[in-house]
């Protein structure tokens, strides 16, 4: 017998729906709040969940329904819930579906009743999968991740379908600088790139986990117990410095990017404030995003294509509301940017032009603006420490840097001198919890589809690390291109 849960602040209706189910055969249980409705399903198992999005009254910013069937997805992946509300929004209905799973979206109209039991009904004969967002594949999920510190075990953890916790009996015998001038040096030489990056994959699966059987086994047993696995390496922060995305695995011999998601952790970086989650999604009236143009000298012919076309998906797409500020070229100044940059309210900042990284003096990298509107005056530079004090009091969660060497970084030895070690490792160190950017220059086709590939599925999926990974996998249908090696993501979850 299905047992199902009414949660429903209107005592009538609450009433009137149990007792309709009840005379159906259903096995019915009700809820007059949040505290109720957790106790019965912490005690209790349900097939199903009716949930009103709006417990306290009619208030219009009253999402109180979705945030309980959150939490009810995290106590119980097989619940169903099935959201009402008297005030359907289209976007409502496409979010609650997408991000929280929910098999249906009913409104509070004459024939509730009927389409109630008609969506429970076209539930029970489907499978319990087929209406889940496509990011989460319930209860058969793993994240493993990995503690890399030189000359130390590795701290090996996994959670999900697949469950463990220890540390490698040896250390972790590894060279920074060494990994670093091999890249330098593949970048250097076109023509042998991709042998190269071949190489240095063998050589980083052999370094941490061939070498440490405990990290190797918790791999291999995690990735034939799961549908989905997703990789997560916990650093310092100067090991971004070592391409982890390069990595290939023996069998299959495959890059690991390419089979799974893959992100990096700084150890030491505090994140401020909430990453962008598909949680996150349902409860937000509208993504607000900065897209930023700075077409400087050099041109770079892709840049303000790449802005203009990423703006129009953005406002036209029909996943969620999304505000976008899009500051072209000509009106892209130091000083506009700046006041746009400091304390904003922006959940997204996306910046397309000339980025730099200055290995004697990392903190010095910058991203560069025209001095005046028109491409007018001097070229100025923003450098990473200017960067990082300007984010530091902003809402921004994501910060997506498609410019040359966003993501490169220098050697611990650098912070002797200097408080950063490159222009993402200031923005982490700023409180923003996600960090996009390339390792190496890119081609303006390539960086200009990497961009729309990640935006789309990220609107999709609501997870950086999976849309990372879908356009990234998109990209490597042609790996003569190699824009898809060069993205890194740093996410601090």
């Amino acid at each position: 017998m299905y047992k199902i849960l009414v949660v429903d602040d209107e005592p009538d209706f609450r009433d009137t729906l149990s007792g309709l189910l009840s005379d159906e055969g259903y096995t019915v249980q009700i809820a007059t709040n949040e505290g109720e409705a957790l106790d019965a399903v912490i005690r209790e198992s349900f097939d199903f969940a009716l949930i009103d999005v709006r417990l306290h009254g009619d208030d219009e910013e009253d999402e109180s329904g979705s945030s309980l069937a959150m939490a009810f997805r995290a106590l119980n992946p097989q619940i169903r819930v099935i959201l009402l509300t008297r005030y359907v929004r289209t976007r409502q209905i496409v979010r609650a579906i997408r991000y929280l799973g929910a098999v249906d979206f009913i409104e509070k109209i004459p024939d509730v009743g009927r389409r109630v039991l008609d969506a429970i009904t076209a539930a029970r004969k489907a499978p319990k999968e087929a209406k889940q967002p496509t990011f989460e594949k319930t209860g058969n999920t793993t994240r493993l991740s990995l503690s890399l510190a030189a000359d130390r075990p590795l701290g090996v953890r996994a959670h999900g379908r697949h469950v463990c916790s220890t540390c490698t009996s040896k250390i972790l015998q590894i060279s920074v600088e060494r990994y670093a001038k091999r890249t330098q040096i593949a970048r250097q030489d076109p023509g042998n790139l991709r042998f190269q990056v071949k190489e240095i994959g063998c050589d980083l699966w052999r370094d941490i986990f061939a070498e440490h059987p405990e990290a190797e086994r918790a791999y291999m047993e995690a990735r034939s117990k799961s549908q989905s696995l997703s990789l997560l390496f916990e650093a310092p922060r100067e090991f971004l410095g070592i391409p982890l995305e390069f990595m290939r695995s023996d069998e299959p011999q495959e890059y690991l990017v390419l089979q799974h998601p893959l992100i990096r952790f700084v150890c030491g970086a505090t994140p401020k404030r909430e990453a962008i989650s598909p949680q996150m999604l349902v409860l937000t009236k509208a993504l607000r995003v900065l897209i930023i143009a700075s077409n400087t000298n050099p041109p770079i012919d892709g840049v303000d294509t790449e802005v203009q076309e990423l703006s129009h998906y953005l406002k036209h797409q029909e996943f969620i509301p999304v505000d976008v500020n899009l500051i072209p070229t000509g009106l892209a100044t130091y000083e506009r940017i700046r006041k746009e940059l400091q304390e904003s309210s922006y959940d997204i900042v996306h910046y397309a032009g000339h980025g730099s990284y200055k290995a004697t003096s990392p903190e010095e990298s910058s991203l560069y603006f025209w001095a005046s509107e028109g491409k007018q005056g001097d070229v100025v530079p923003m450098p990473a420490t200017e960067l990082k004090l300007l984010l530091e009091r902003s809402e921004v969660r994501l910060v997506y840097l498609s410019s040359c060497y966003g993501t490169a970084t220098g050697s611990q030895v650098a912070l002797l001198d200097d408080d950063f070690l490159g222009l993402a490792d200031a923005v982490v160190q700023a409180g923003v919890p996600s960090v996009v950017g390339f390792r190496w220059p890119v081609s303006d086709d390539g960086a200009r589809k990497l961009a729309l590939a990640f935006y789309h599925s990220l609107l999709e999926q609501g997870s950086p690390e999976i849309a990372l990974w879908n356009a990234r996998c998109e990209l490597a249908v042609d790996r003569n291109d190699t824009t898809w090696l060069s993205p890194i993501l740093i996410h601090q979850v």
